[in-house]
């Protein structure tokens, strides 16, 4: 470290992608002295909104279970959450019907967990790493020196060599640093809640597409001897607004209609969480110093359960790169080693939102000839092992090779 650095790098966030990133280089670097820079509420109300309770599950994919498993915390979560065995794909009034099963002897597809589980799993773990300490945070805006950036914490001035900014889609750090960003409203919201059901869910996920928009089913783990799962349903604004003031057998009988009995009866729908969806994708990623990560690198549409992996899978290569530098001799801020991260996780981000984007549009068209091409779709894909391995490879985050590595080489 250099002799006007307080520390090596200053993470600023408090929710899932700054404490991930925290577990993640604290274990790439044990000589990196780290800070996380954080108000305590960040990760909690302001998130959230103020009327609707946390309720966010994660759905971690097979690439996400090897990187927290290199960090020593994959039983933990595994203890805490839902495996998902089995993928079905449908449309409302199709006859389609895919369903994407491991080949034997695979893993499940990924565990499903709480936000605010997985949050304590990783607030915990980074608490007990010797060269992380938390601080308040700043919305002010660094000032970069020659080899370092001035950062407000709300213990005052703090020196980092490189400054992780993962404070969230609407990141003030990154327009404090000027940096714009690609915006897509997509005009509808995802209404999320935890159900309760008659029969258990058997670890399957349930992807259904319906003319309001797509709906994912979740398998949770059980609770007082009841099957859960986590609703993901995307509406039109109103009528999700509509649907979640609503009394609740008014709201489960409309899911209920709208979802089918793919999944039994469902017997409960907890209060209800909105979230205005829309793709924000920032111009820049890395500069000088800096490297945006999760959400306010790119915050993705939620239908395909893609955001948080893909940051997972950003944090495991970045942590590659700075390792490789480091021992090479660079700067950790140095603009080549981030610049070369950035070029490497590319191509993985241009397919993950491409996936994203592309298969809620083709859902979305009611057009009798794009219709059949789907239920077509979806019979050959249940019909045809090898393409339906692929896609839930792609899924799973293993298309990517790099993101396979968490070993020697990204020092995890």
């Amino acid at each position: 470290m250099t002799a006007s650095a307080d520390v090596d790098i200053a993470i600023a966030g408090g929710g899932l992608t700054a404490l991930t990133a925290a577990a993640v280089l604290a274990r790439a670097g044990p000589e990196w002295r780290i800070a996380l820079l954080a108000d305590d509420s960040h990760a909690g109300a302001a998130s959230r909104g103020d009327a609707f309770p946390e309720v966010r599950t994660m759905a971690l994919s097979a690439s996400s279970r090897e990187v927290f498993a290199a960090l020593g915390l994959w039983s933990a979560i595994a203890a805490r959450s839902a495996a998902i065995t089995d993928i079905q794909v449908s449309e409302r009034g199709g006859w389609g019907l895919a369903r994407l099963g491991p080949a034997p002897g695979d893993a499940p597809f990924g565990q499903v967990i709480e936000n605010a589980e997985l949050v304590r799993l990783l607030a915990a773990a980074v608490a007990a790493c010797p060269n992380v300490r938390r601080a308040s945070g700043s919305n002010a805006t660094p000032v970069p020196r020659r080899d370092h950036l001035e950062v407000q914490s709300g213990a005052g001035l703090l020196r980092a060599r490189l400054l992780l900014v993962a404070d969230g889609t609407d990141s003030p750090l990154r327009a404090g640093f000027g940096i714009g960003v690609a915006a897509r409203d997509y005009g509808n919201a995802a209404l999320i809640a935890t159900l309760t059901l008659a029969e258990p869910h058997r670890g399957i996920a349930y992807e259904r597409f319906t003319p309001d928009g797509p709906m994912a089913l979740l398998p949770l783990p059980d609770r007082d001897g009841q099957s859960r799962a986590s609703l993901v349903w995307v509406l039109p604004p109103e009528r999700a607004a509509a649907l979640a003031v609503a009394p609740e057998p008014e709201r489960r009988a409309e899911l209920q209609m709208a979802f089918g009995r793919r999944a039994g009866v469902i017997l409960g729908m907890g209060t209800p969480q909105l979230i205005p969806l829309r793709r924000c994708l920032a111009h820049e990623q890395v500069r000088s110093r800096l490297v945006l990560v999760g959400n306010a690198a790119h915050s993705l549409h939620p239908v395909a359960g893609q955001g948080f992996n893909l940051t997972v899978r950003d944090l495991a290569t970045l942590a590659q790169h700075l390792r490789a530098g480091a021992r090479s001799g660079p700067d950790l801020g140095d603009l080549g080693v981030l610049a070369g991260y950035a070029r490497a996780r590319a191509r993985d981000q241009w397919r993950t939102l491409q996936f994203s984007e592309r298969l809620p549009a083709l859902f979305a068209s009611r057009a009798p000839l794009l219709a059949l091409g789907r239920n077509l779709g979806l019979t050959a894909l249940g019909l045809c092992p090898p393409l339906r391995h692929a896609l839930a490879d792609f899924g799973a985050g293993l298309a990517v090779p790099a993101a396979r590595v968490v070993g020697d080489e990204s020092g995890l």
